[in-house]
């Protein structure tokens, strides 16, 4: 992989928006909680964002499978890089209020949903069916230190200025763009050899329109047609929303209590210490161990943790059981996002990835709500039992779904994969 200069490119300009993305979502919430004092109305703003990016994915896969992938990764780093300028002159304007947070909030959420399937999908392109296991947990590694850095770091630069911590993300964005530029053009996809439309009237716009609503859909049915994916994604949604809101759970508690913000940064670290400890057995769990067991075992780790948090205030302690949460993901990420991979066909790999990202992200508005609004009612410890209910009914689910269970180990994924597509085809074909 490291011989592998176009993967290299790739891994350089999916760092630097992953590293954007994790400052801004650090920055942002704690900005709003500064700025309007309100846990209510900080959750309302982190709500709407993550709603705008969950409806922008679909049409967001579309244009990844139309169109140059690595155009569009270029495009996503100048706008993340343009509208992080956007919160520098609103800081330095002062006239940072709620209503200009949520707008430049929902404008950087609606880029991270139309270009976020373009990474994703150009990954296949440039690295063999053999190696994407070992590439995704390479990923997950750097996303944990990313992770670890990104709270500390965006805490201290936070503690300079706002405009400090705006500024790292439009940098970040920048480098992303500038090493996208230095991958080579991939050979056009099959959707971009078709007629492009005409949009010279308005009946042919809503065509258009029509047309990338009917090919955002297709990546929906084709995923929920797969007996082997759809289980898995209802359980991943809710999974992700139990352990997100408790993560913004424990950063709203805090700041409410008081507690600096680089104790806050530190919290986000220990997820990034989890994640990077998990990383580095990942790829060698996924060859010796069935994908189903190691995915199963790993979400039992984190509804144990979960359910632990509630019982302590300690700051290094949650730090602690946070970082233990979170270190199976590395393995479930690989595991899951390689099977994924290795079942779509490169043709819909966009609108499925987007499609999933979708299904994975559809109740993640609701964890800053949950937040925003259960800490004043619930407080530390109702909140967070309740975030960890989610969790543990999550986990439940995931044991007693025997697709999941029954995923064999990543070098059977092809096969296995082949073998469900046979079976939902006859499952599909008219019966005579």
């Amino acid at each position: 992989m490291w011989r592998n200069r176009q993967y290299l490119f790739w891994l350089g300009a999916d760092t630097g928006s992953e590293l954007g993305m994790a400052l801004h979502s650090f920055t942002v919430p704690l900005v709003a909680l500064m700025v309007t004092g309100s846990p209510a109305q900080a959750g309302l703003i982190a709500a709407l964002g993550q709603l705008t990016r969950v409806v922008s994915t679909l049409p967001g896969g579309v244009l990844a499978d139309r169109g140059d992938r690595r155009r569009l990764m270029m495009l996503g780093g100048v706008l993340g890089a343009v509208g992080a300028a956007g919160f520098c002159i609103a800081a330095l304007g002062g006239f940072m209020g709620f209503w200009m947070l949520l707008i430049l909030h929902v404008l950087t959420s609606l880029r991270n949903g139309i270009f976020g399937s373009a990474s994703d999908a150009a990954l296949k392109d440039l690295v063999p069916e053999s190696k994407l296991a070992s590439a995704l947990a390479a990923n997950q590694g750097r996303d944990a230190v990313i992770s670890l850095a990104g709270g500390p770091l965006g805490g201290v630069l936070l503690s300079l200025s706002r405009v400090a911590a705006f500024g790292a993300i439009g940098v970040a964005h920048a480098v992303a763009a500038a090493s996208a530029t230095c991958i080579s053009p991939p050979s056009p996809p099959p959707a971009a050899s078709t007629t492009p439309p005409d949009l010279s009237g308005p009946s042919a716009q809503i065509g258009t329109i029509r047309s990338y609503l009917a090919e955002g859909m297709a990546g929906m049915v084709w995923l929920l047609r797969r007996r082997d994916l759809r289980g898995v994604l209802l359980i991943s949604t809710l999974l992700n929303l139990g352990i997100n809101a408790s993560i913004v759970s424990v950063v709203f508690a805090l700041q409410q209590r008081g507690e600096p913000v680089s104790a806050i940064g530190w919290v986000s670290g220990s997820l990034g210490v989890g994640m990077l400890l998990g990383s580095l057995p990942a790829a060698a769990l996924l060859r010796r161990l069935r994908t189903g067991f190691a995915v199963c075992a790993g979400v039992v780790v984190a509804a144990c943790a979960m359910c632990l948090i509630p019982l302590t205030t300690s700051v290094p302690w949650v730090c602690v059981l946070m970082g233990i949460a979170i270190i199976g993901a590395p393995t479930i990420n690989a595991g899951l996002g390689g099977y994924f991979m290795s079942a779509v066909p490169n043709r819909l790999l966009g609108r499925a990835t987007s499609a999933s990202a979708l299904l994975g992200m559809a109740a993640l508005p609701l964890a800053p709500l949950i937040a925003g609004f259960g800490y004043p009612m619930w407080g530390w410890a109702g909140l967070l039992w309740f975030c960890a209910g989610i969790t543990v009914f999550a986990t439940a689910l995931a044991v007693a779904n025997r697709p999941l269970r029954t995923l064999p180990n990543q070098s059977n994924w092809a096969e296995h994969a082949a073998a469900h597509a046979r079976d939902d085809a006859a499952l599909a074909a008219p019966k005579r």
